[in-house]
């Protein structure tokens, strides 16, 4: 079957998307993409932290309540952007890597909600991204071990890698941190989150990789987490150091893709996405931009969602919205099921304002 399912083509315009449109569906892609491997933070988190002792959870209800009817361990009401990439390309949603009897032949999802860049980020809480790279170094040798060396590297080199890192190294790393903030002005403090990236991405490749898409963090400033801190409006300096981290990401695309000819490299742009939602909602069948669906306080931001409100805390409840696919977020920073869905969209058929040099459906069939 030839038949690629084209939600835009051209340039994309804002238009008013209902939930009920088709999956995308790339039926031709299977024999260039066998497998996915994913790298990150909560935003691709599948359930690693589930098996971790101490770590940011997502493990209790109402997580996972639209798609799957339970928590899964997904920061989301339902599937993340890896999950519907996963479809895209008919492939089944990649294990945690720490699951017990897992099978890592079509990929494997290595993603620690609350991990970063930068070890000094929510140390202890979550699997940093170094370490991220080791997992998926044992896992290659594995590979390597069961399917012979041609043939897993065949797998590897035709796989599609996903990266979502950098929003905790932004919020808690720095926004949250006096400390850092003396010692560091906003592009001093990315340059270190950017050495590690460079230094991930040449692991990758050394390693087989040859598709890799990086995911940009997103309006940053605007989050409920951090409109909470700031009498409910956006921190602007946080938003220009967001498009500042997004606007390196994009030379360092550049940077890789012309120097390593068979590497190819994508930046998703999170920010200019998440803003148009922000801006004009409407258009994208959104009633509400600003609060988590979920959660409790201001904004509902000021209490994790599904988690009891201190005893001691009076006129604070947990709220839950009817309706999920009417807010951009889910929770105080998470996006819902829904908009993850619209934004696959923009970055499987997209231009070079939201996917950049070129969008999914590209890299799936190189």
């Amino acid at each position: 079957m030839n038949e690629l399912v084209t939600f835009f083509s051209g340039v994309i315009v804002a238009c008013v998307i209902v939930a009920s449109f088709v999956e995308v569906q790339v039926v031709d892609a299977i024999q260039s993409v066998p497998g996915y491997f994913v790298l990150g933070d909560s935003t691709l988190d599948v359930g690693e932290n589930n098996y971790l002792p101490n770590a940011y959870r997502a493990n209790f209800p109402p997580y996972g309540e639209t798609f799957f009817h339970r928590p899964t361990g997904r920061f989301s009401n339902g599937r993340n952007m890896g999950d519907f990439i996963a479809q895209a390309l008919a492939l089944p949603f990649a294990p945690p890597y720490l699951q017990p009897n897992a099978t890592f032949y079509k990929g494997v999802n290595f993603a620690s909600g609350g991990s970063g860049l930068l070890n000094t980020t929510n140390p202890g809480l979550a699997i940093p991204f170094n370490v991220q790279l080791e997992q998926y170094k044992n896992v290659s040798t594995l590979l390597v071990k069961e399917l012979g060396v041609l043939s897993a590297q065949e797998l590897i080199s035709r796989s599609l890698f996903l990266i979502s890192t950098g929003i905790n190294d932004i919020i808690y790393g720095y926004l949250t941190s006096p400390t850092t903030q003396i010692r560091y002005n906003a592009t001093q403090y990315i340059i270190p989150m950017l050495e590690s990236y460079k230094s991930g991405i040449e692991t990758l490749y050394a390693s087989g990789a040859r598709k890799i898409v990086l995911f940009g963090e997103g309006v940053a400033g605007c989050k409920p987490v951090v409109r909470v801190l700031n009498n409910s409006q956006c921190v602007n300096f946080l938003n220009k150091l967001a498009i500042e981290y997004e606007a390196s990401l994009k030379q360092m695309v550049d940077e890789f893709n012309a120097t390593i000819p068979d590497l190819h490299l994508v930046l998703a742009h999170g920010y200019n996405i998440e803003y148009d939602m922000i801006t004009n909602p409407q258009s994208f069948g959104l009633k509400n931009a600003t609060a988590g669906c979920c959660g409790a306080g201001v904004l509902n931001a000021q209490y994790l969602c599904g988690t009891k409100v201190p005893t001691n805390v009076t006129g604070i409840h947990q709220t839950l919205c009817k309706h999920p696919s009417e807010h951009l977020y889910w929770d105080l920073i998470h996006n819902t099921e829904y908009v993850d869905r619209v934004q696959l969209q923009y970055y499987w058929d997209g231009n070079a304002s939201y996917v950049y040099p070129f969008n999914l459906r590209t890299l799936a069939l190189v």
